[in-house]
């Protein structure tokens, strides 16, 4: 037993330690490079990393409930006596409840002081003031996270208790108090998190591989372009020249010459910059990797699709053939039916760390998508753009605000991952038991392999063990069917989202491929000229129409 828990938690400990790197990485590849604040930086990558810890939990929970069943007898192992597995479940019942109580400290109380600490920047102001002030703003957030501890301790379970009598099912109703409280904050911010998910994973999730496929526009295409731009300018050029040869130009046509100068004299530097890109390196191994580029982006799309068909084969198996329905949040017994990566997960799971690999992959691909949202989209309240996540621009502020968006969505993605995407494997793993008992009372299945059946919650608790990450998110959805009804048709309308999405992005134009092109991305210089040369298209069309 010790050899295999110290495994897992060995792999478990080197795979925290990659994610970490990785955030740092992605939090030092978006700040503002001159106009960074280290105590926002170090908030950023220390909340990633955590909300990393807390889901690469999920298969390490799952690895151990799994090591204690004989695949092949279908009963317990003789190291996994009932107080063996008590202490292993709670030592990972343990991580995740210092990992939820973690988040829940950066989401009420360091992300908010970090995001006010930076915003009451002042040079005239000393750092005791700073401080001072940013709590005074950041003191909302922990009343509100103390309302919440105090609703859920005093919360009762729901009075409609449905009439299954179940060993498993009694066990999700039975909780002290402090887990009572804990999960409730958890669910608050689940509930958060689904809003994200809907509004950044769900379109991510099309935008990603169609871009990679589409790839982006050639130089030579943008080169033509800025010659026929550059034509159209100057021809302009000549045209008001020669009307005021001999006479006083106009104020009226002054500006409008040197609103032309302006875009002659960017668009002649972007002729440069694509000039010296066709020589460069990246270019040319960028144009030599294509075909692998196109490739990956059809095999991110089979995945993404294979995805969207798994959760709604899952959400349609849930309408069906729930236990209870919606008085316990639609929760399901097993998958009736076929879900691809369930059972790409089930076969998987004999040959470990494969499982474990194919769910951190899951886990980055989801949180990329995610990121390629917000850049996309921006973070937004209603129709008004709030920030920008640029490339080597990015404010700190907005650094914070996507990390609580980018945590909140991978909260929702734990719900996701455990309910709809693979919820037998999350539920107990590769478990099975003989489903035959002997006269005197033991199970004994080695004349009748036919009767080792997959394990779940109809089966016996001495030998089927649920992770503990499927019990938490099953005792909130339980004991507050109102959160199960919300996260079930959450699911719904991420689906809705996600077509919706894919329609946009499979007709939205490629992006280009030139140097300058990607700048423009993360450059707020760019940026401005990019809108001026705009303008003065568009006013130029409107005066020729």
């Amino acid at each position: 037993m010790i050899a295999v828990e110290g495994i897992a938690w060995i792999v478990y400990g080197i795979v925290v330690t990659l994610l970490f790197l990785f955030s740092i990485v992605f939090t030092r590849y978006f700040q503002n490079k001159h106009e960074s604040e280290f105590f926002a930086t170090l908030i950023t990558i220390l909340a990633l990393g955590l909300v990393f810890s807390t889901l690469i939990l999920l298969p390490v929970d799952i690895f151990l409930v799994s090591s204690t069943v004989d695949q092949t007898k279908g009963i317990k192992k003789e190291w996994a006596t009932p107080e063996t597995v008590e202490m292993m479940t709670l030592s990972i019942k343990t991580a995740y409840y210092i990992c939820y109580g973690l988040i829940t400290l950066f989401s009420f109380f360091l992300i908010p002081f970090a995001y006010f600490y930076y915003e009451e920047y002042d040079d005239e102001e000393t750092r005791k003031e700073r401080v001072l002030s940013a709590l005074k703003y950041t003191s909302f957030f922990v009343i509100i996270s103390i309302l919440l501890f105090i609703f859920g301790l005093f919360l009762k379970p729901t009075t409609k208790i449905p009439k299954i009598d179940l060993d498993w099912f009694k066990k999700l109703l039975t909780d002290n108090n402090g887990e009572k409280a804990i999960t409730f904050v958890i669910a608050c911010l689940i509930l958060l998190g689904m809003l994200v998910f809907i509004a950044y994973t769900a379109p991510g999730l099309s935008l990603l591989p169609l871009q990679l496929i589409k790839g982006q526009k050639r130089i030579d295409a943008k080169v033509e372009d800025i010659e026929n731009r550059l034509v159209s300018i100057r021809e302009r050029q000549r045209m008001l020249l020669s009307k005021y040869m001999n006479r006083t130009i106009p104020n009226k046509d002054r500006r409008e010459l040197d609103e032309l100068e302006d875009e002659e004299r960017i668009l002649i530097r972007r002729m440069r910059n694509i000039e010296e890109d066709k020589s460069s390196l990246l270019i040319k191994l960028y144009t030599s990797l294509r075909p692998f580029e196109i490739v990956f982006g059809i095999l991110l799309l089979c995945l993404t699709l294979v995805l969207i068909i798994s959760i709604f084969l899952t959400i349609v198996d849930k309408i069906a053939f729930s236990l209870c329905g919606s008085q316990c949040g639609y929760v399901i017994n097993h998958p009736n039916l076929f879900n691809p990566i369930n059972y790409v997960f089930m076969k998987l799971s004999a040959i470990f760390p494969l499982d474990y690999i194919f769910m951190v992959s899951l886990i980055l691909y989801f949180f990329l998508t995610t990121m390629l949202g917000i850049i996309q989209i921006g973070i937004r309240f209603l129709w008004i753009t709030l920030y920008r996540i640029k490339r080597g621009s990015t404010a700190p502020q907005a650094l914070l605000f996507s990390t609580v968006l980018l945590t909140l969505s991978l909260l929702a993605l734990n719900y996701t991952m455990t309910t709809t995407v693979a919820p037998g494997y999350a539920h107990f793993g590769s478990q099975v038991y003989c489903n035959q008992t002997t006269l005197t009372g033991y199970r004994d299945c080695s004349q009748h392999k036919e009767l080792i059946v997959r394990c779940d919650v109809f089966g016996p608790t001495d030998i089927c063990t649920p992770t503990i990450s499927s019990s938490i998110i099953d005792r909130i959805i339980v004991n507050t069917p109102f959160f199960g009804v919300f996260f079930y048709y959450s699911q719904w309308i991420f689906l809705l989202v996600f077509i919706i999405g894919f329609i946009i992005a499979l007709f939205k134009r490629s992006r280009s491929c030139s140097k300058i092109d990607l700048q423009e991305l993360v450059d707020d210089d760019e940026e401005e000229e990019e809108s001026l040369l705009d303008r003065r298209k568009q006013t130029r069309n409107y005066h020729t129409a």
